[in-house]
């Protein structure tokens, strides 16, 4: 079989780059970071979370610090992911599962998963989603139980926002990068 391994070498350049997109957008919801958030999203994109929000991205990266007060700890999770990839645009399906912590006495632990159906585009060279749409797939609420919260201060550090363990360890993945 003859393949053109140019082609084909950029195709996997260009998916790695969508990759990686889904990974920083993971790592800025849940390290607070709205400048690394902003280079995901091309200026004009818009983010569509359902009734949960509908606007330019531009306006969703600056009512996380609102949105994400209400939260003590938040991990999202990219499971499966599918790309195809038409020169300067491509599509992707992404499967999530997002896990929220509420603080207080009545704390609660809140998992939801679904899709972002994410159009992208490249412009002058760098890909970038030009439009997000959400997928909910399920939805769960449960009690937060004294006993895991004591075992996992037993299990040692555990990560949050902008005091993340990360930065100090992982130096070259700072805030915005």
């Amino acid at each position: 079989m003859d393949i053109d391994r140019s082609a084909a070498i950029e195709a996997l350049l260009d998916k790695e780059a969508l990759r990686d997109l889904a990974t920083r957008y993971s790592r800025a919801i849940d390290r607070r970071d709205p400048e690394l958030l902003r280079s995901v999203y091309h200026d004009d994109a818009v983010d569509d979370h359902g009734v949960v929000f509908c606007d330019k991205a531009t306006v969703f990266i600056d009512r996380q610090p609102e949105v994400m007060a209400q939260f003590e700890l938040t991990a999202h999770y990219i499971c499966n992911s599918s790309y195809r990839i038409d020169q300067d645009r491509a599509d992707g399906e992404l499967y999530f599962i997002a896990y929220h912590r509420t603080s207080g006495t009545d704390a609660k632990h809140i998992i939801v998963s679904g899709r972002y159906l994410d159009n992208y585009e490249k412009r002058a060279r760098q890909w970038r989603i030009s439009h997000r749409r959400l997928v909910w797939d399920s939805f769960m609420t449960l009690d937060v139980s004294p006993c895991d919260m004591a075992q996992l201060t037993a299990l040692g550090i555990a990560g949050s926002a902008v005091e993340d363990r990360s930065y100090a360890a992982l130096p070259l993945m700072g805030r915005g990068k």
